[in-house]
């Protein structure tokens, strides 16, 4: 039998682990961090190859440690939460390992492969121990107000904010390499925050207010008001960004929620949520007002045929879907899709990378078997909403992680990041954590 103070301490280990947990919800967007291995592929984007730690690496390896300092002190049986998930995820795991066998970059692979078993613990965590719902919300909460502050400052001054020592790039509407939106030969500068890219930070911002948004309609009235007070500036630096994909994703996913409510019945947080979409449209129309060509230009981009963008995008499609057919077996390796296309295309026209989709991207890199598992994870959350709507209309918890999946999903079908950056990664194992324990709890 276990001792008092055994006991006690393993609380303490198991309320640092809860601690490092929230910091690294904080820390998923910052760019901080240490290159242990730099890689050069020349021309390959060196982020692709090197060796990285990120801020959020750091704090994640600690909630894992202090979790398993916990539980040895304090031995109890672990839940795996909804079987149909975990199997997908040891699935998805497995196959990540078994792609290091044919990987073109197998100590790149073999590296990445270790970062997802310790997604996969990380997982564990969160079906095991967080059951209070705040300590997501509240981290996620401070996460995006704090990297929307600096997004703001960013546009209006239109240069970086000189806080490199916390990871900021240097920004200026002039530095080659900067994401600019361009209209009538003015570059204006898009919101970085502390993040890569902008379109990496308006996701981030986007799968956050998908949860404040939940809260809003579904909590009482304090922290109604509290995530109101957040989400309003934090819709601002959502429109700063001028990510497209992060904007459908939150228009789905706040589309979504609205209407469940509304086919419910549930017209108090119908209401409040109309209420919360007039002053958010106020909050950010001086700004669209004043910068509208620029908003025009993203908006009329749509047009395959006058948007480069688009066009690089369809043609890395064809690139990826012919190494994908041509490696489907064990797949390229994780993690080493872009040396894998500088290895297939002697001309290529454009930087070397990932197709902006996700599931090609997972296919592509562990084959057959990886891109099965990894689309049904996307799917059980969607299959089980049709089967089982009414569980999830009366559980809040469960319908505000829906959300997020759906907004993570969305975004997913126009970028990669939310397979292949460690941001990305991030929220979609806590994504799918939140889910299984919900769900594992409401059935």
């Amino acid at each position: 039998m276990q001792s008092s103070s055994q006991q006690r301490l393993s609380q303490y280990f198991l309320f640092a682990a809860y601690f490092a947990f929230a910091l690294t919800i904080f820390l998923f967007p910052f760019r901080w961090r240490i290159v242990i291995w730099e890689r050069p592929f020349f021309p390959i984007y060196s982020d692709y190859t090197n060796f990285l730690l990120f801020a959020s690496d750091v704090t994640f390896v600690y909630t894992l440690v202090f979790w398993a300092c916990s539980l040895l002190l304090f031995p109890r049986k672990l839940k795996l939460g909804s079987i149909f998930m975990f199997a997908s995820l040891v699935g998805l795991t497995f196959a990540a390992w078994v792609s290091v066998l044919g990987s073109v970059d197998r100590i790149l692979s073999f590296y990445q492969s270790v970062r997802f078993i310790l997604l996969f613990l990380f997982y564990l965590f969160i079906v095991n121990e967080i059951r209070p719902i705040d300590w997501v919300i509240v981290p996620v909460g401070a996460q995006i107000l704090f990297q929307s502050v600096i997004v703001v400052l960013q546009v209006v001054f239109q240069r970086s904010l000189d806080l490199q020592v916390l990871g900021e790039l240097s920004l200026a509407p002039h530095n080659i390499g900067v994401s600019v939106v361009v209209a009538d030969g003015i570059r204006f500068l898009r919101g970085y925050g502390l993040s890569d890219h902008p379109n990496i930070l308006g996701g981030c911002i986007a799968f956050g207010l998908a949860l404040l948004l939940a809260v809003i309609l579904y909590g009482n009235m304090r922290t109604r008001i509290v995530s109101s007070i957040v989400f309003l500036p934090c819709f601002l630096a959502l429109v700063m960004t001028f990510s497209r994909s992060a904007w459908l994703s939150f228009f789905v996913a706040g589309c979504f929620l609205v209407a469940c409510e509304a086919f419910a019945r549930k017209w108090d947080s119908v209401k409040y949520a109309i209420l919360i979409g007039i002053l958010s449209v106020l909050v950010a129309a001086p700004f669209i007002k004043k910068n509208i060509s620029f908003f025009q230009i993203r908006l009329n981009s749509g047009n395959v045929a006058q948007d480069d963008q688009m066009q690089e995008r369809v043609f890395l499609l064809d690139a990826g879907n012919t190494v994908f057919v041509e490696h489907s077996t064990f797949g390229i390796g994780l993690g080493a899709a872009p040396l894998a296309m500088k290895l297939r295309f002697e001309n290529f026209p454009l930087d070397f990378q990932p197709p902006h989709y996700a599931i090609l991207v997972a296919a592509m890199e562990t084959g057959v078997l990886g891109g099965i598992f990894y689309l049904l994870l996307l799917a059980i959350p969607f299959i089980s909403f049709i089967v089982n709507w009414k569980s999830f209309s009366q559980t809040p918890v469960l319908m505000g992680v829906f959300v997020l999946l759906l907004a993570i999903t969305v975004v997913g079908f126009f970028d990669y990041y939310t397979w292949s950056y460690s941001y990305g990664r991030a929220w979609h194992w806590l994504g799918w954590g939140l889910y299984s324990a919900a769900w594992e709890k409401a059935m």
